[in-house]
């Protein structure tokens, strides 16, 4: 808030009538005996008209400035207070707001050609999270609101602006869909061949080796020379190597620059200290599919990849009778990999607060994001789960028809 102005008092005026010698005409001795008589304005002499005028001269016109003066300070600051709260309310500051957003239905959004779908009493849907630039009268909201975070800028978008960050989330939940319908196929028998240009970063995990090395969108398109054109080719290309190896991988920007090369030290998976990794997840760039099912997913002008696993779980659903949800109505989020891992997201919190809000039975969550959802979700049942056989054995406790389900592909035949 502006400070206040100081109030001064009217300047001192001088009274040039008063101030001033006035000759007086002689008079007889008896007038200067008399009282004068008033004037009917009121009295005559020192400071005023001997015609009863009330004197408006330089006197009048300072006061009528001086009650100006006093009138303009509470305009000023009236002026200045609303400014200020406009500004506070309206002008972005270099922070990002994750409120609460919403929580979806996914098998509404869902279209299978030539193949009979199967109703569901209960319900599989995808959280969002409202991500926003912050005024300051939205930081004092997140700092004062649980359900909402604020983080600088550079954390949110990293080198991109705005709308680079938009068009890499399309993309990303783009290729979430294809490949949540790649694991979803193989999970009821179906063969699926895949081919990939790269494997583009969607997670960056903090104090691992890529922590500060890469960003999320980099597409890391070889490691050590040999290129990945599978989807499980990182996996593959790592097996072998240990803890403190160093490897060259080979990194596209999202912004179009020139390819380079980086070298890293692995670092030790934290759950499995002998497994040796970069500390990233993953989703295949450049994906080719040949889907034996025609499925396609609307998902409107929504972005990011975080809803893989709901969109896996919707698909089975409808692909199969019965429930498998066994009637509940649950919220998933979480990102799936080709291989069937789940992987982390972001705003887990503010998802949660959305489920919890909507009156929602259960909350699927990756297990790294966990405690974030336990911490917002009320009274809601969040179950962690890591892979998608996991969140069917949880499906299945809620009741639902996972032990009726065709065996995966690899299984078949």
């Amino acid at each position: 808030m502006p400070p206040e102005p100081t109030s001064h008092p009217p300047d001192e005026i001088s009274d040039p009538v008063r101030d001033q010698s006035t000759e007086l005409p002689a008079v007889d001795a008896a007038a200067t005996q008399r009282p004068a008589e008033p004037s009917p304005d009121g009295p005559s002499g020192d400071g005023a008209s001997g015609d009863g005028s009330s004197g408006d001269g330089p006197s009048g016109d300072g006061t009528r400035r001086a009650r100006r003066r006093h009138r303009i300070w509470p305009i000023a600051v009236t002026v200045l207070v609303v400014a200020f709260i406009v500004g506070a309310a309206t002008v972005p500051l270099p922070y990002y707001a994750y409120r609460p957003g919403s929580v979806r239905d996914t098998e509404s959004l869902i279209t299978v050609a030539d193949e009979q779908t199967f109703p569901s009493r209960g319900s599989i849907s995808y959280t969002t999270v409202s991500l926003r630039q912050a005024t300051l009268f939205g930081m004092l909201a997140g700092w004062l609101d649980d359900d909402v975070d604020v983080f600088p800028r550079e954390k949110v978008l990293g080198d991109r602006n705005a709308e680079e960050n938009r068009t890499l989330n399309l993309q990303m939940m783009d290729t979430s869909k294809q490949v949540a319908t790649q694991v979803a196929l193989e999970r009821l028998g179906h063969p699926v061949d895949v081919s990939i240009t790269g494997e583009t970063v969607v997670n960056v995990l903090p104090d691992l080796p890529a922590d500060g090395v890469l960003e999320p969108g980099d597409t890391i398109t070889a490691v050590n020379g040999e290129e990945l054109d599978e989807p499980d080719d990182l996996t593959r290309l790592l097996a072998d190597d240990q803890p403190g190896d160093e490897v060259t991988i080979t990194i596209e920007p999202p912004t179009g620059s020139q390819p380079r090369d980086v070298e890293l030290a692995l670092g030790a998976d934290p759950d499995d200290p002998a497994r040796a990794i970069i500390g990233i997840e993953v989703t295949g760039r450049g994906i080719d599919f040949d889907f034996p099912i025609d499925v396609s997913i609307d998902t409107g002008d929504v972005g990011g990849p975080s809803a893989g696993l709901a969109f896996t779980l919707a698909i089975i659903d409808d692909l199969t009778p019965g429930d498998l949800t066994g009637g509940a109505d649950v919220a998933v989020t979480g990102t799936i990999n080709s291989d069937g891992t789940v992987g982390p997201v972001g705003g887990t919190g503010q998802k949660a607060a959305a489920v919890r809000a909507q009156g929602y039975d259960v909350f699927l969550v990756p297990s790294a994001d966990y405690e974030a959802a336990r911490q917002h979700a009320g009274d809601v049942d969040v179950i962690a789960v890591d892979t998608l056989d996991e969140a069917l054995a949880a499906l299945a406790d809620l009741g639902g028809n996972v032990d009726d389900l065709p065996q995966p592909a690899a299984s078949a035949g």
